[in-house]
């Protein structure tokens, strides 16, 4: 009974052992000091977002507003020389193609009398023989009287009417093949006939031009021709030379009618210098419109924000708005007009379509 009672105790005394053991060890867990956190600042009224931007120094420039137009290189109207003859002829060689340069004297086309021609030449000098026998025997028989003076008078007519066909005709070269020769350097523009052609009295065979002596005919809408006028500055560029520098001239004359090929408006633009071009090149034409010195920024400086344009520049670190109205523009660059605008003043091309007036930026030069 002792034994028992002694067992009894012993697991109780364990069982609150035990007991005190968990409790102990719960409450060291639950007590002992934890590791620090990390600290994390409280926000800063000083700090906030940095924009990373690009700019450009604000300068005072020149700036053009231009009309762009498109066209080709012609010549001149006025300074094209047309080769033709004054009697039906058959191409016999063509010594030159469209678009050489030629000397002096160059040999360009050789042509001979058509079969015609030959004819008539025939037919002149046979009607001048005969006029005149019958001169001669009117003459005999006015001096048997047998003839009056008004049939010597008439007789006469008819042999000198004779003798000036006949000297019209080989005056114009239609007893031989002609070679017709460049009487001056140039350019051959167009040729109009083919080798064995029989061409008409008249009729061009060939046209020159002298060097440099091209015109540029560009085409402008009806709406955009009344913005350009005669003497207006044009800078031209062959499309298929972009980077080369542009080649300045002014407007000849403007077309009153609409081109009905192209449905545009023909623009003729006289060139300072045509060594740049060739004929029947595409060109682009830059028409000035309007030029002056002013505020000069790239188009992406300017942003459109609730009915307005702004601008931002950067002072001592931080974003500035400038509320600007906007001038004269091209491809480039417009100009733009406000107050407290600097000279040298960094002016924000990328990254200002993130800016707020005094935020932070971290500022770099565009390259």
């Amino acid at each position: 009974m002792k034994r028992a009672r002694w067992i009894k105790l012993s697991l109780f005394t364990l069982l609150l052992l035990g007991v005190g053991i968990g409790i102990g060890q719960w409450s060291a867990r639950h007590t002992a000091p934890q590791s620090a956190a990390p600290e994390v600042a409280a926000p800063d009224s000083n700090n906030g977002p940095v924009a990373t931007v690009e700019t450009v120094p604000l300068r005072r420039a020149q700036i053009k507003a231009v009309q762009v137009a498109y066209g080709t290189v012609m010549a001149a109207p006025s300074e094209t020389h047309t080769f033709s003859v004054p009697y039906e002829s058959r191409v016999k060689t063509i010594s030159v193609t469209a678009g050489q340069v030629i000397q002096t004297h160059t040999p360009l086309i050789e042509v001979e009398p058509s079969p015609d021609t030959r004819l008539q030449l025939d037919q002149a000098r046979n009607d001048r023989d005969t006029a005149r026998k019958s001169f001669q025997l009117v003459q005999q028989r006015l001096d048997l009287k047998l003839a009056t003076r008004q049939d010597q008078f008439q007789a006469q007519q008819q042999l000198e009417a004779a003798e000036l066909r006949v000297r019209s005709l080989e005056s114009r070269g239609v007893e031989t093949p002609q070679i017709l020769r460049a009487d001056a350097s140039g350019v051959v523009n167009d040729i109009t006939v083919q080798p064995g052609q029989i061409v008409a009295a008249g009729a061009p065979l060939l046209n020159t031009i002298g060097e440099n002596q091209i015109i540029v005919r560009l085409g402008l809408e009806g709406e955009d021709v009344r913005r350009v006028q005669a003497g207006q500055g044009v800078e031209l560029r062959a499309v298929n030379a972009p980077g080369t520098e542009p080649v300045p001239g002014k407007i000849r004359f403007i077309a009153s009618r609409v081109n009905p090929q192209t449905r545009l408006v023909d623009v003729f633009v006289a060139p300072d210098s045509a060594a740049h071009f060739v004929l029947n090149e595409y060109v682009r034409g830059d028409i000035v419109i309007a030029a002056h010195e002013a505020w000069v920024v790239p188009r992406a400086a300017v942003l459109p924000e609730d009915g307005r344009n702004i601008l931002y520049t950067v002072e001592s670190g931080r974003a500035v708005r400038h509320a600007i109205a906007l001038g004269l523009q091209n491809d480039q660059e417009v100009e733009v007009i406000g107050q407290a605008l600097k000279a040298g003043e960094p002016v924000v091309v990328v990254g200002n379509s993130q800016l707020q007036p005094g935020m932070a930026v971290h500022e770099g030069a565009k390259p």
